[in-house]
């Protein structure tokens, strides 16, 4: 299933930089927010390099809205979700 819902709690962001282990964002309606990698992101360099590229093809993103993390699944759900 898609995040398409809007009932759902998430952001679509577009990554603007990435400052020590932040990552600031912009949401859709202009808002820059910041977010925190998980510990196992915040360790993983092929996570790094995956978001570089993702700067560089000026990609959204879906993020939780409450916690500002990224959705590790994507813009996909659970079909039971």
């Amino acid at each position: 299933m898609l995040l398409n819902n809007k009932s759902l709690s998430v952001l679509e962001v577009q990554i603007l930089g990435i400052y020590q282990s932040k990552i600031e964002v912009k949401t859709i309606s202009g808002e820059c927010l910041f977010v925190y990698p998980t510990k196992t992101q915040n360790d993983d360099p092929l996570f790094w390099q995956s978001l570089k590229d993702i700067i560089k093809a000026k990609l959204w993103l879906p993020i939780n809205k409450t916690m500002h993390q990224l959705i590790d699944s994507d813009w996909l759900l659970p079909l039971n979700a």
